[in-house]
């Protein structure tokens, strides 16, 4: 059950991160701020799936 609501948060925050960085595109710290943020989310969720598998 847990593992199955972080699954669901890292979706969401991936989501409006890839909102956000659409949305100010144009300053370059955001742009890079929201591909690294984006990144991390990415990895999250592999992890959150792994633990999944592994039940």
């Amino acid at each position: 059950m847990k593992s199955n609501i972080a699954i669901l948060m890292g979706i969401m925050i991936g989501l409006a991160d890839i909102y956000w960085t659409y949305t100010s595109y144009q300053v370059p710290l955001w742009l890079w701020l929201g591909v690294i943020i984006f990144i991390a989310d990415l990895i999250w969720l592999w992890i959150d799936i792994g633990f999944r598998n592994k039940k």
